[in-house]
């Protein structure tokens, strides 16, 4: 179910209901290597900018109008290491381009199987200036929260365990402050990451998997909220948020 709302303020209100695949049907082979066409963006709302998919060749996307899958490749990343050891920006990621404020919110299912197997919301400007808020498989094996600020080199942080299969995450923006947000229900929201990134690239957000080593791995994104406002406090996102400002 897919429904549009134009409120009293100008604010667009994008709701996308998804009903996964259960068992292994939910899971895919690894993508097979080439080129791959872009998916069919018009089977997906449309949101500012429009919709864009980057690295490609990295990944199997699937769009419907029921919400995002994204089967990343073996060897993807998201991460410039403190040390300058590693520099892996290579991650399969479908972006739109918000004008101005904004809240994204979305739930992500995954089976999280291999160590650092990722799905994501990520906003990203270019490979040196970019943010994501992963539900990540741990080194104990343990379904986490974790947020990334990759500010020419990435500082990454470890928040929450989640005992399950999926998890609801939101970022927020207010001129350059963006706060991350994460819910066990999608009701009550706990507040992961409060932080400026600044650059001078044009800022675009959206969704993105990686793995190392699992070739399984399917991110599903579903029950897509975007509003073109921020919340009324940054750092405590609450049901009321979703109204018109």
């Amino acid at each position: 179910m897919r429904s549009f709302k134009l409120g009293r303020h100008g604010v667009v209100t994008v709701l996308i209901g998804f009903a996964l695949a259960a068992g292994a049907a939910a899971q895919s082979a690894a993508p097979s290597s080439g080129v791959r066409d872009s998916p069919d963006w018009s089977k997906l709302p449309k949101l500012p900018g429009g919709w864009t998919l980057l690295n490609k060749e990295k990944g199997d996307v699937t769009a419907t109008d029921k919400g995002l899958r994204i089967v990343p490749a073996t060897d993807t990343n998201l991460f410039v290491a403190p040390r300058g050891t590693e520099n892996v920006v290579n991650a399969p990621m479908v972006l739109f381009a918000p004008e101005g404020d904004f809240t994204l919110k979305a739930k992500i299912s995954a089976q999280l199987i291999g160590i650092y197997d990722v799905g994501a919301l990520v906003v990203f400007a270019d490979e040196q200036h970019w943010a994501k808020l992963c539900f990540e498989n741990s080194p104990r094996h343990e379904a986490s929260v974790v947020t990334v600020v990759t500010r020419e080199r990435s500082d990454d942080a470890n928040s929450e365990t989640i005992a399950s299969p999926f998890v609801y995450m939101a970022i927020a923006r207010r001129g350059n402050e963006y706060t991350m947000h994460f819910s066990r229900d999608g009701q009550q929201w706990r507040l992961a990451r409060h932080f400026q990134l600044l650059a001078t690239a044009k800022v675009r957000v959206g969704f993105t998997a990686h793995t190392e080593s699992n070739p399984h791995l399917a991110a599903e994104f579903s029950e897509i909220v975007y509003r073109d406002h921020a919340p009324r406090n940054m750092r405590q996102l609450e049901l009321a948020d979703d109204s018109t400002p």
